[in-house]
């Protein structure tokens, strides 16, 4: 690893010192390295020069890096200095200590499933999902969907989420959709609050064609990783497939880590530190009577 990008959230100061951090313990190793924020003008030109991308924020972090870094193949070491780490590898007190490994090429290469969307002659990334949904509140819209050529599912309701595995533990998942192993090259097609309520989640093969033709006199909005929204309007069609592109992300945790992490995610004892705090309440979630914790 002779040379080295760093892309950092720039909301919060926390990231960019530990991106500087990095860059300097780098510089001091011998490496070249150039550091950036993530949503500069420019970052997008990313080139094959580049050995290593170190992303340092949270997952919303990682997911824009991703799909700037995907195109080039260059492997992502995800630092986690943000609220959330559920994709990102490392918190930010490790990094100085595994950073002399990534540089010297230890760890393993884990490739995960992107999807290529379609829409209005533009073609786009993501990592986690693509989202179709309602343009204002208390509307619904018509959402038909067909899958290599063939009608699948036509329902009324708030959209439709397409998932990757990755995407499986996020939006996906609150909408009640099954959770995939990271690796796994299926897509989750999801219909939410459909009408019929039997509209269920639905997993379709690798190189499966989804088109998605919407109905809707109020507008909706198509989003990428819930970072890039675009306008949806009435009888548009959008195509989703996976990608020719993977995210390429550099691991240090053995393979077991996605269950460990998931059993804290689903299990979780300690409130959200995105959620209010109740006046009254402890630092743990209040199980209902009769049910126990564990």
């Amino acid at each position: 690893m002779k040379r080295v990008g760093i892309l950092y959230q720039t909301r919060t100061p926390e990231p960019e010192t530990v991106a500087v951090g990095l860059a300097d313990q780098a510089r001091a190793l011998g490496r070249d390295v150039w550091l950036q924020s993530s949503w500069d003008d420019g970052v997008d030109q990313i080139n094959g020069d580049t050995d290593l991308i170190i992303s340092v924020g949270g997952d919303g972090t990682l997911l824009r890096v991703a799909r700037l870094v995907a195109p080039s193949g260059i492997p992502i070491l995800g630092v986690n200095a943000g609220r959330l780490g559920f994709l990102t590898e490392i918190d930010a007190s490790d990094a100085t200590d595994l950073l002399p490994r990534a540089l010297n090429g230890e760890g393993r290469i884990e490739e995960r499933t992107m999807l290529a969307v379609e829409h209005d002659g533009a073609s786009s990334y993501a990592l986690n999902d693509a989202i179709i949904s309602r343009g204002g509140p208390a509307r619904t819209v018509q959402v038909g969907i067909a899958v290599n050529g063939a009608e699948l599912l036509a329902f009324r309701g708030d959209g439709v989420v397409v998932a990757t595995a990755t995407g499986s533990t996020a939006y996906s998942l609150a909408a009640g959709g099954p959770v995939l192993p990271p690796t796994t090259a299926e897509l989750i097609i999801n219909p939410v609050s459909a009408h019929p309520a039997s509209e269920a989640p639905v997993l379709v093969e690798p190189d499966a064609e989804i088109v998605i033709r919407i109905r809707t006199d109020h507008g909706a909005v198509l989003s990428l990783d819930g970072q890039d929204d675009f306008d949806v309007h009435d009888e548009a069609v959008v195509t989703v497939r996976r990608s020719p592109y993977h995210a390429r992300l550099l691991r240090f945790s053995d393979p077991g880590y996605f269950y460990r992490n998931l059993s804290d995610l689903l299990n979780r004892r300690r409130r959200h530190p995105d959620l209010p705090d109740v006046d009254g309440a402890n630092d743990e979630v209040a199980a209902p009577q009769g049910v126990h914790v564990s």
